[in-house]
Parts: C-alpha cells; sequence; structure tokens
C-alpha cells in the first residue's frame, strides 16, 4: 500500500496534467505491482493530515522489536482539495496499485486560456498556471539515529518539462564524529506525448544517466484522429556512466498494451436499432476480451533478458507471469501473480437477481432483432471495492500473501512471507551437543509477518 505522501503526490501529478506512464521507468510497472509488491514488517502505524489543500503532515511508529519512525511535511502550491484525504473515502485502487491501464498518448495541455491570461494580469496570488509554476516541496525525517533525512523538490518549468531535486542525508551514531553523508540526484524530464526523455546525475560517483521512450503511432500534437487507437506499442532505453568508478551500464525494452478501446463496445451496440445491420456492414466488436500488456526488456552488459505478460480477466481479478533467463550463467527465474478484488456490500435495492432478469431479457430481445434495455448504471458508491489479495510465487516456492482492506475509517494491510529456509533449532542443538555431535538441519517456511494501520484526515 502506498503511503499517504506518495498519494499526495500522485494527486499532485494529476492536478498538473503530467503523465507518469509516458516514461521508461514505467514499462513494466503493472508486472511489478502484482508481483514485486513488498508486505508489512513489524507493526506499522501511519497518521496522516491534509491540513489544508496546500499542506500535508504525516507520522509513522513501527514497534514490536525495536522502535523506529518518521515525521515527514508536505507544502504544494497547487490546491490539492480536488483528491479525497480521509481514509474512509480514499479509493482504495489508488493505494492498492496493480493493474495499470495504459491510456493512449495526449499532448500536455498549454495553459493559455482567456481565464490564466486574466488571473495573471490581475496578479492574483492565488492563481497558479497548472502545468507552468506548479511547485512541490517534501520532507521526510527517519528516527531513531542514524538519522535519514529525505527531501524532494519539485517544479513545472513548462508544459513538456519538469525538474526533480532528491536528497538523501544521512547522519552516522551519536558516538561518531564523521561528517553526514549526503547526495543529491537531479532529474529533468521532457514529456511530449509521443516521446519523453529524462536526464538524470547523481553527486554520487558523479553518475550520469539518461531514459528515453518512444511510442509508435501518430502524433498526438498533430490533433485527435478520426477513430480511437486500439493498442500502443512503445520501446524506450537508458543508459548510465560514472567518470569516477567507471560504471557503465544500460538496458533496452518494450512494451505492447491494449487501450481501453480495444475492450470497449461500440456505441453502435449500446443503442437499441429496429433493424439488422446489413450484410457487408462489418460486425463492431471489441477486438480483444480483456485487456493486456507484454514487455520484453534487455540488458546487454549482464545478460539479463527477461520477459513478462500481465492481463485483466476481468474488473476484479488480474494475473502477472515473468520469465527470466542469463545467457551468461543459465540462470533463470519465472514468477507468477494474481491480485483478486472483493467488492463491497451490495446495497439494500440488489436482491441477487440480476443475472436472471439479464437472461430474461435476451431471450425476449433476441441479438437479430431488437437490443435489450439497458439496466440503470449502479451508483458509484455502490460499485467500489473495499478490499484486495494478492499472492506472488516463485520458482523456488517462496510466496508472499498480502491483504489490504477498509476497517471502519482504518486502511488496513496485512501479510506474510513464506518459503524454504534452513535453520538450526535450539532443541535440536541441545540435544546434539548432549549427544556429542552438531545441531541438526531444519527447515522452516516462515519469513515474517507485518500490519500496517494507516488513518488520515
Amino acid at each position: 500500500m502506498l503511503d499517504f505522501m506518495d498519494y499526495i503526490q500522485l494527486a499532485f501529478a494529476e492536478a498538473t496534467n503530467w503523465n507518469r506512464d509516458n516514461s521508461y521507468s514505467s514499462l513494466t510497472a503493472t508486472a511489478q505491482s502484482l508481483l514485486d509488491f513488498s508486505t508489512p514488517e513489524r507493526l506499522r502505524v501511519h497518521l496522516s493530515s491534509l491540513s489544508t489543500p496546500h499542506f500535508a503532515t504525516s507520522y509513522t511508529l513501527g514497534t514490536v522489536g525495536l522502535i523506529d519512525g518518521s515525521v515527514s511535511y508536505l507544502f504544494s502550491t497547487v490546491p490539492l482539495d480536488h483528491s479525497p484525504s480521509k481514509s474512509a473515502l480514499i479509493p482504495l485502487r489508488k493505494l492498492s496499485p496493480g493493474y495499470r491501464q495504459v491510456q493512449a498518448p495526449i499532448a500536455p495541455i498549454e495553459d493559455l486560456t482567456a481565464e490564466s491570461i486574466l488571473h495573471d494580469l490581475n496578479n492574483d496570488p492565488y492563481h497558479v498556471p497548472i502545468g507552468k509554476k506548479a511547485t512541490l516541496f517534501h520532507a521526510t525525517l527517519h528516527l531513531p539515529p542514524p538519522t535519514t533525512l529525505n527531501a524532494l523538490f519539485l517544479r513545472r518549468i513548462s508544459p513538456t518539462m519538469q525538474l526533480s531535486l532528491a536528497v538523501c542525508s544521512t547522519r552516522g551514531p551519536l558516538l561518531s564524529k564523521s561528517a553526514p553523508q549526503a547526495s543529491l540526484l537531479t532529474q529533468l524530464s521532457h514529456n511530449t506525448g509521443k516521446y519523453s526523455n529524462e536526464y538524470l546525475f547523481s553527486t554520487d560517483n558523479a553518475l550520469f544517466g539518461w531514459r528515453g521512450l518512444w511510442n509508435f503511432g501518430p502524433d498526438p500534437r498533430d490533433g485527435p484522429s478520426s477513430s480511437p487507437r486500439l493498442s500502443l506499442l512503445s520501446a524506450g532505453a537508458e543508459a548510465y556512466y560514472s567518470p569516477i568508478s567507471s560504471l557503465i551500464g544500460m538496458s533496452t525494452g518494450l512494451r505492447f498494451s491494449t487501450l481501453p478501446a480495444a475492450t470497449d463496445l461500440p456505441s453502435s451496440q449500446s443503442t437499441s436499432t429496429s433493424t439488422s445491420p446489413p450484410p457487408n456492414q462489418p460486425n463492431n466488436t471489441p477486438i480483444s476480451t480483456f485487456p493486456y500488456t507484454l514487455t520484453l526488456t534487455l540488458t546487454p552488459v549482464t545478460g539479463s533478458l527477461s520477459t513478462t505478460y500481465s492481463l485483466r480477466a476481468s474488473p476484479n481479478l488480474a494475473f502477472s507471469s515473468r520469465f527470466g533467463f542469463n545467457v551468461y550463467s543459465w540462470e533463470s527465474e519465472m514468477v507468477a501473480g494474481c491480485e483478486l478484488w472483493r467488492k463491497s456490500k451490495r446495497s439494500p435495492d440488489d436482491d441477487g437477481l440480476e443475472w436472471a432478469r439479464r437472461k430474461m431479457r435476451e431471450s425476449m430481445f433476441p441479438s437479430s432483432t431488437v437490443s435489450p434495455p439497458l439496466p440503470e448504471p449502479i451508483k458509484e458508491e455502490e460499485q467500489e471495492n473495499e478490499s484486495v489479495l494478492k499472492i506472488r510465487v516463485d520458482q523456488s516456492w517462496n510466496v508472499r500473501l498480502l491483504w489490504e482492506g477498509r476497517v471502519k475509517e482504518l486502511l488496513v494491510s496485512a501479510g506474510v512471507g513464506l518459503g524454504p529456509s534452513s535453520f538450526t533449532s535450539s532443541y535440536a542443538a541441545a540435544a546434539g551437543a548432549q549427544s556429542g555431535g552438531g545441531g541438526s538441519l531444519g527447515k522452516s517456511y516462515w519469513r515474517g509477518v507485518g500490519v500496517s494501520v494507516l488513518y488520515s484526515s
């Protein structure tokens, strides 16, 4: 589950119309959400609040074995009151990322409307042109010592460019006289909709980096096309170089994903017609019964090849698999995972017999004559999902289970890790010592368990 501050940063990206999917770093985001999710460790409590539309705070406390915590503050020049901040109202799908539906590329919005120009002429101090002067400050202090400070400065230079400065400073133990270790990561992003480039520099070993992504097909800056796009093919690459440590790294990848128009029924099928379509007219049907995403990544330096396949079988069920292979060491990796969402309770007017009424409508109104009347749309609050179960297993039978849901006004995340691991039990070691031998080797399938509780206002 995402932290409250990560959720606020996503709200900032939505408010400034920044497409985070059009980046090489998000090429395998769907597979990572379904296969590489992390389970909570120990017991952690998060208390957060969006005090004003521009200011947010968050406090974290971890217990059981070791007491630690953090304090976070965030300030945004763009009001964020358009997104719900209470834990009882935040959509769970935004906090628990799963299958991510890739959207068709769009051109950045130029904020040159008459209203924006009028506000600029009047020097309205409360108006911030979206995509031009939007700025975000975020800082997190982790306690106890060694204390770590993470800070983020984010600014939209133009509708197509964004500057990010991330600082990480760690202070040593109290008795240590060494200076705090700090590093700065600078990232300049350029996103036009058709392609995106990211330029990075880190003070850690003077590392230079570049990431790029290219979307095949029409350029969204030329205007909307006559017919919606059904699929999207993207290619990207990244490269890194450090002149101090002579470090070189690079990778390249492909992504093919269906777009929402590929699985949506055309409007001609949803409206009733008195006659059947002509024989020479093609039958407008979706090209795919479910959304899916395919990725292929290659790292030439290390010889690693990885492929992923993710699909959404239904609105509440998604599967994903990944196969990795190394051409130098002949090592392989195979991971499979899924997520299952549980819908909220039925409304008082729902008697659970809608499937029978649908069958009766289909028998009374055949598809060759008149289309059956559409049922009334379900209210948004009635179709919200309230919990999700994620499962992940690899070729070594390491299993992760994660449950995330809403309990009253609290957002709860509970997970457990299982897998074969060798250990020497104390009882067997004592018995072996009495007999003059060593401890016997046993098997344990328990890796760890944790619970995380989030409350925000």
